[in-house]
């Protein structure tokens, strides 16, 4: 009876977990409803890996490449401030909380191994 109470609290506690997640693919009711957004779809977060390596690798071929790769209207701007408007965007995307969220998930489940 007790194992069974130790398994419901865990279920709880991870429940409770997901419920506090925030970030992309987390609690949309995190989202501050005074400031501006945009988004984007994932369908998975292998989908979000998948887009932030895409865009680092652009990002490593804009500093190595040979090409301005520069919108013609953009002409003042430079490559490397081009670079760090994507790296900037990559830090804003990148699933903390769903990393933070999987190491308690483990640690929580780690536990409940031991036992």
């Amino acid at each position: 009876m007790k194992s069974k109470q130790q398994r419901l609290k865990t279920l709880e506690e991870i429940q409770q977990l997901r419920n506090n997640l925030s970030g992309l693919l987390g609690n949309k009711k995190a989202i501050d409803p005074n400031g501006n957004y945009v988004t984007f779809e994932v369908r998975d977060n292998n989908h979000l890996l998948t887009q932030i390596i895409s865009l680092l690798e652009v990002c490593v071929f804009a500093l190595d490449g040979d090409g301005m790769m520069l919108f013609p209207a953009n002409q003042n701007a430079s490559k490397a401030d081009s670079v760090i408007h994507v790296l900037e965007l990559v830090l804003r995307i990148l699933p903390d909380s769903q990393m933070y969220y999987l190491d308690k998930l483990d640690e929580i489940l780690s536990k409940l191994e031991k036992r």
